[in-house]
C-alpha cells in the first residue's frame, strides 16, 4: 500500500512538472502576479516595522511634564511622585527640583551669553520644580493626564501640565501611520485576489487542454483526488517559485534602501531587520504563496469536476 502511494505520488508529480513546462507563458504570468502580491505583503511588514520604531522613538522623547508652583513643598511633590509611580500606566517618574532645573538650563544655554547674563541678573530662580512622567505606551498618556488633572489632593500645587502640547503630535503621527497601513493592506488584498484569479484561470486552461485525458481517467475509475493532485502540486510549485523570486528581489532591495531609511530614522536598519526576521518572513511568504496556488487549484478543479 505504501509503495503504491509513493508510486502514484511520483506519477502525479511528474505530470505536474510536465504541465508547468507545457504552459510556460501562462505560468510565468501567474508567478509575476503572485510575486507582486508577496512583495506588497513584505512592503507592508517593512512599513509596519518602520512605523513601530518611529513610534517607539517618539515615545522615548515624549512625556508629561508637571510643573509645580513656588508654594509647593518638596515633600508634597515627592508624595505625588510616589502616587504616580503606583499607577499601572506609568513606566517611570523623574523629579527635577527648582535648583536642578536651573543648573540644567544654564548648562544647555552656556554658549548663549545673552541668556546666561539674563539668568544671572535675576534675583530669584524663575524655573519650576518638575515631574517628568513616562508611560509604557503612547495610548496610556491620556489616562495619566486625567489622573493628574483630576486629582484634588494636588490641584493647588500644580502650575502647568504640558500633555495637550504633545497630544496633537502623537495623534497626527498615529493617524498617518494608520492611513498608510490601511492603504498597503488594501493593495495587498487586491493583488492577492488578482493572483488567485489568474492562477485559477491558468489552471482552468490547463484542465481544458487535458479534457480528454481527464475524461478517460474518470471512465477507468480514477478518484477525484488522483485527478486533482497534479494540479494541486502545480499550484504549490508556482507559489514556492514566487516566494523564492520575491526573496531574491527583497534581499538586495533591502540592502539598497536601508541606508536611506536610517538617514530619516536613526537607529533602525531595514536590512538587519529583514535578516533577523528572514526565517519568519520566508515561512510567511511561502505559506501565502503556496496557499494561493493550492487554493486556486482546488477551486478550478472542483468546478471542472462538477461539470
Amino acid at each position: 500500500m505504501k509503495r503504491l502511494i509513493i508510486t502514484n505520488f511520483k506519477r502525479v508529480s511528474r505530470s505536474a512538472i510536465k504541465d508547468l513546462t507545457r504552459n510556460l507563458w501562462l505560468n510565468m504570468a501567474t508567478i509575476i502576479i503572485v510575486v507582486i502580491a508577496l512583495f506588497t505583503i513584505t512592503t507592508m511588514l517593512a512599513i509596519d516595522a518602520v512605523g513601530n520604531h518611529a513610534l517607539a522613538t517618539l515615545q522615548e522623547k515624549i512625556d508629561i511634564s508637571v510643573q509645580f508652583n513656588d508654594d509647593a513643598g518638596e515633600e508634597k511633590i515627592l508624595e505625588f511622585k510616589k502616587d504616580l509611580e503606583n499607577l499601572q500606566e506609568v513606566k517611570s517618574v523623574e523629579y527635577i527640583s527648582k535648583e536642578q532645573a536651573l543648573i540644567d538650563f544654564k548648562e544647555i544655554h552656556k554658549d548663549d551669553e545673552y541668556v546666561s547674563q539674563s539668568i544671572e541678573e535675576l534675583d530669584e530662580n524663575p524655573l519650576f520644580a518638575i515631574l517628568n512622567v513616562k508611560s509604557g505606551q503612547i495610548s496610556q498618556y491620556g489616562k495619566i493626564n486625567e489622573y493628574i488633572t483630576g486629582n484634588d489632593n494636588y490641584k493647588d500645587i500644580i502650575e502647568k501640565v504640558n500633555y495637550k502640547e504633545n497630544e496633537k503630535a502623537i495623534d497626527n503621527l498615529s493617524k498617518i501611520l494608520a492611513t498608510i497601513k490601511d492603504g498597503i493592506f488594501a493593495l495587498t488584498v487586491l493583488f492577492v485576489l488578482i493572483s488567485i484569479l489568474i492562477a485559477f484561470n491558468t489552471i482552468r486552461l490547463a484542465l481544458y487542454s487535458h479534457k480528454v485525458e481527464i475524461e478517460i481517467m474518470r471512465l477507468v475509475g480514477a478518484s477525484n483526488w488522483y485527478i486533482r493532485m497534479p494540479f494541486i502540486i502545480e499550484g504549490a510549485i508556482l507559489g514556492a517559485i514566487s516566494c523564492v523570486v520575491t526573496l531574491a528581489i527583497i534581499s538586495p532591495l533591502a540592502m539598497y534602501v536601508s541606508p536611506r531609511v536610517t538617514q530619516f530614522l536613526p537607529g533602525f536598519d531595514l536590512y538587519i531587520y529583514f535578516m533577523n526576521n528572514f526565517v519568519d518572513i520566508t515561512i510567511l511568504l511561502a505559506s501565502i504563496g503556496i496557499g494561493m496556488g493550492v487554493f486556486s487549484s482546488l477551486i478550478a478543479i472542483r468546478r471542472y469536476l462538477k461539470t
